[in-house]
């Protein structure tokens, strides 16, 4: 059997289309904005007409959006406005090989139209108008506190139970989590966008007794107070060749360590993909998390191998975490439950296995390498341009933004800046078979040939079929995602200069405003001749053949050329996990006698080897 395990044979990623009839693109910044002066008023307006707590209105508001309106668009659960009120009408996910198939028509996936019903204000008014978006919020929040027979009061404290339900979530301990996050916010305080939270001692007025670390989650390996269920995975022999499925058996991080954690999207819903990983799929990933609730599903305990990374050293090495939710047209931005569950269960992780909070070692889907050239180019693009890199890592304590040097260091951390990134002015877009996608949000720099818009994007051959790259969301030979980091050779006016991908790449920089100097060491070819960069840290093929292992050897991807440097990521061993059926043997771990250092190639980690290299600082 294939120990490409877990490349997904049986699904096709899915391109969705939606068809909201008030759904325009072009929408223009005074409709779908309200200006950040007159967010407090709205909120203030809100909370006056419908008897909210103004500071808890703003809380369950920042909890759903961080404030952000995202220009009108829905979110990959169908959530519009700053209050994530939900319409999936029409949403329809089509597959290249699959039946069209409609999204659940669930009362909680339909609070735009109650809304609508409540305050008199249309729908299409809702979804645009983020004045309306408050409105419609606040007297949602409104039903539920009388729906309890509770009055509305200005003691935020007693609104316990009605922002659960503001939650939409039949799960107890997710409903628990979400106004756990909400009174969070209202004692920590926030001040963003020109709303004002004033820190405050809340004392939430609970009606029934919270443990969220019994019922569900008893059996699961995540944070306590974490919505988390264990759903198994299939583990099962097919026939009596050795051909099973879908993840196998070890003992981490006793036999092999974990280094990284691994994020994913589904391109199908929570429920399909639940369905898809109990099925003789070849597939599975350690955890799932839904979009609306942001409920998770362990499958495959961590000490145990998933087949989700298309790369069986990485499988070997990684925890996988899928997210519902579809990275093309449709759905630009990922919910505020889904970042918040995936980011408390990611700090839990790293904490417990030793994984660094870092872009080298918390990697996207896209950032994972082939195994060899043909691999390589079938490599997967998820979770793709609109999941927020950086809000995801202040969730877990970690501001990638943050200056880590003085400049002295020839590394920098690729940091894009909405302001002076991605502008319409440049002539830069995103697209997705042509059609142009929303600028805001994008997690990128573009990546030149030379100091110019008007200059082509670089090329890869694993990514792109002409000389130059292309604008389209999933290319990434021309792209440079935050948190990234890289070594920088020079400035050209408003422009930098960098080691990409064996390439001399250029990015737009004014003053800084995409990157951050930091601190760091790099990888350089230690001779005068090119060597070669791999997509594991595999032992030699004649310790491979000696343990009776075939088919299998370390196989170059690119070379790395003399003088380049690139950002070390850690020394590895060379390790084979040679996995069977119901075992998980010590044995199964065949190691070499050579180390790997871990580098960042182009937009995704490699590997080269430590006799070929040497780590310098500058």
């Amino acid at each position: 059997m294939k120990k490409y395990k877990g490349l997904f044979s049986h699904v096709r990623w899915l391109v969705i289309a939606i068809l909201f009839g008030s759904l325009m693109i072009g929408l223009s910044t005074n409709q779908v904005h309200a200006k950040t002066s007159s967010l407090e008023t709205a909120f203030q307006q809100a909370a006056n007409k419908y008897q909210v707590p103004v500071n808890l209105l703003k809380a369950v508001s920042y909890n759903e959006s961080s404030f952000e309106s995202h220009g009108g668009q829905p979110s990959v659960a169908g959530g519009y406005g700053v209050m994530h009120l939900t319409d999936t009408t029409g949403l329809i996910p089509n597959g290249a090989n699959s039946k069209a198939e409609k999204v659940p028509n669930a009362a909680s996936l339909h609070t735009l139209q109650k809304a609508a019903k409540l305050t008199g204000i249309s729908v299409s008014k809702l979804k645009s108008n983020t004045t309306a978006n408050i409105q419609g919020g606040a007297a949602l929040l409104a039903a539920y506190q009388k729906s309890l027979g509770k009055p509305l009061t200005t003691n935020s404290a007693s609104w316990y139970s009605a922002v659960k339900k503001y939650s939409q979530s039949d799960s107890k301990p997710a409903a628990e989590f979400f106004a756990a996050n909400v009174y969070q916010i209202l004692a920590k305080g926030v001040h963003k966008d020109g709303v004002t939270i004033t820190p405050q001692k809340v004392n939430a007025l609970k009606d029934e007794a919270v443990d969220s670390t019994k019922g569900e989650s008893a059996e699961t390996d995540g944070p306590a107070g974490l919505p988390i269920q264990w759903i198994p995975a299939l583990y099962k022999e097919f026939d009596d060749q050795g051909d099973y499925g879908n993840y196998d058996l070890a003992d981490r991080p006793n036999d092999q360590k974990i280094n990284y954690i691994v994020i994913h999207n589904t391109e199908t819903s929570f429920q399909d993909a639940l369905s898809l990983f109990s099925t003789p799929t070849y597939s599975t990933a350690n955890y799932v998390v839904s979009s609306v609730e942001g409920t998770v599903a362990e499958l495959v305990r961590p000490q145990n191998v998933a087949w989700h990374a298309g790369n069986w050293y990485i499988n070997s090495h990684s925890i996988g975490i899928e997210h519902e939710g579809y990275a093309a047209v449709g759905g630009f931005w990922y919910t505020e439950n889904m970042y918040k569950s995936s980011a408390a269960l990611v700090k839990y992780l790293a904490a417990k296995y030793g994984i660094p909070l870092d872009r080298q070692h918390i990697i996207g889907h896209d950032n994972v390498p082939g195994l060899n050239p043909t691999a390589q180019k079938g490599m997967h693009w998820d979770p793709g341009t609109y999941w927020n890199w950086n809000h995801y890592f202040d969730l877990m304590g970690v501001d990638l933004s943050q200056s880590q040097g003085d400049g002295s260091s020839s590394v920098i951390t690729i940091t894009p800046n909405e302001k002076y990134n991605l502008t319409a002015a440049s002539g830069q877009k995103v697209t997705d078979d042509g059609v142009t996608l929303p600028l805001a949000g994008s997690n990128f720099v573009y990546l030149y040939k030379q100091p110019s818009f008007s200059a082509d994007l670089i090329a890869d051959k694993d990514f792109s079929t002409g000389q130059s790259g292309t604008t389209e969301k999933n290319d990434w030979s021309d792209k440079a995602v935050y948190g990234q980091q890289f070594s920088k050779i020079g400035d050209n006016g408003d422009w930098t200069e960098i080691n990409y991908g064996g390439q001399s790449a250029w990015f737009y920089n004014p003053g800084g405003a995409n990157s951050t100097n930091a601190t760091g060491k790099l990888v350089t070819v230690k001779g005068t001749k090119a060597v070669p960069v791999y997509g594991s840290a595999y032992p030699s093929e004649s310790i491979l053949k000696k343990n009776k292992v075939t088919g299998v050897k370390p196989t170059p991807i690119y070379q790395l050329q003399p003088g380049q440097k690139y950002v070390y990521g850690g020394t590895v061993p060379a390790e084979y996990f040679n996995s069977h059926f119901n075992s998980n043997s010590a044995k199964n771990v065949i190691h070499g006698n050579n180390d790997y250092y871990q580098i960042q190639f182009n937009h995704r980690i490699a590997f080269v080897k430590a006799s070929d290299t040497m780590i310098v600082t500058h």
